[in-house]
Parts: C-alpha cells; sequence; structure tokens
C-alpha cells in the first residue's frame, strides 16, 4: 500500500508539471505572438502618463500666470496683464471685465458679457444690464431664467413694480422668493415697509 500511494503521488506530481509547463508554453506562445502589440501597448502607456503629467504641470503654471496678471490688474490696470489673463485664462478675464463694467456702469461691456460662454458671467451681466437699465421686461426674463441672480431680479422688479403703483404685481414677484434666498430678509422688508397694501 506504501507503494503504491507514492507511485500515486508521484504520477499527480508529473500530471501538475506537465500541464504548468504546458501553461508556460502557451504564455511564451502567446508573448511571441503579440510581442510587438504588448510593447507597444506598454509604451503608449508610458506616453499617456508623460503627456498626462506634462498637461496638468502646464495647466498649474497657466493659472498661476493667470493669478498674478488678474492681482496685477486689481492693484494698476494694464494692456498686457489684461492680454496675458486674456490668454491664459478666459473666464477669469470674463469675470475681470464683469467686476470693471459694473464699477464703472458701463451698458455695452455688460451686453457683450451677457454674450459670454460662461453661464454665470452671462446670467450676472444679463441681470446688472436689465437692472441698470430699470428694463422690467428683461428683469422679468433674469426672473424666470434659472439664473443665479433669480431673486435679486425678482426684488428690483418689485421695487420698479412698487414705484409704478402696481402694488399687487410688486406683492406677487415678492411671493415666489423662497425663504433659503438671501434676498428672503429684504423681500419681507419690502412687503412690509415698502410696498402699499392695494385697496
Amino acid at each position: 500500500m506504501g507503494a503504491k500511494e507514492n507511485i500515486e503521488y508521484i504520477k499527480e506530481e508529473l500530471s501538475s508539471d506537465e500541464k504548468l509547463l504546458g501553461q508556460l508554453i502557451k504564455t511564451e506562445r502567446f508573448f511571441k505572438k503579440y510581442k510587438k502589440p504588448l510593447i507597444a501597448v506598454a509604451v503608449l502607456g508610458v506616453l499617456a502618463l508623460a503627456g498626462y503629467g506634462a498637461y496638468d504641470w502646464k495647466r498649474t503654471r497657466d493659472l498661476a500666470v493667470a493669478n498674478e496678471a488678474y492681482m496685477q490688474l486689481l492693484e494698476s490696470p494694464s494692456k498686457e496683464a489684461e492680454k496675458l489673463l486674456a490668454s491664459k485664462d478666459p473666464k477669469l478675464y470674463d469675470l475681470y471685465l464683469y467686476q470693471q463694467a459694473v464699477r464703472k456702469k458701463d451698458e455695452t461691456a455688460l451686453a457683450k458679457l451677457a454674450a459670454s460662454d460662461d453661464p454665470i458671467i452671462s446670467d450676472m451681466a444679463r441681470y446688472h444690464l436689465a437692472a441698470l437699465k430699470s428694463d422690467l421686461s428683461k428683469l422679468h426674463e433674469v426672473a424666470l431664467s434659472d439664473n443665479v441672480l433669480r431673486d435679486m431680479a425678482l426684488l428690483d422688479e418689485a421695487l420698479l413694480l412698487d414705484k409704478k403703483g402696481e402694488t399687487k404685481k410688486a406683492r406677487n414677484r415678492l411671493a415666489h422668493i423662497g425663504k433659503e434666498s438671501p434676498a428672503y430678509e429684504a423681500a419681507q422688508l419690502l412687503k412690509h415697509y415698502g410696498t402699499k397694501v392695494s385697496r
């Protein structure tokens, strides 16, 4: 029995060794057959990682340069800093132009910014343009849109309506300002003190 068991054990070992050898041969054939594509994939992977690293470094560098140009523009505006900011970060440049247009109440600049690719700058420019012109219809358009300054547009619209004596409409606009809005308290004050009750 002992010899029989030993022979069976040896057979099993040889069988598993044969299987392992067979797997190694298959793997070697696979590598020989697909050697060039595998090397190409590895090289592409390394190049992709290097490219991503270079892109990330350039983007970080451009952001730093754009921030420096923006800070310089805030301290002492110059055409060079404007050009640099416009080339490195167009969205931050639009923000700078927006700040200047609001500060100077420049309707022409605000009209240009209303067509900006940045939806937030565009929304804010449309709101400020409508508020500067005291344009009820434009304020109403801003209030109906999904604008970041929707509640401010409703508040401005209510003020203009109240000045025209249209108190019911003004109160109706104020009712659309939710409790979670930063404009809610101002709306409540305007409801209480600013608008008159229609009789």
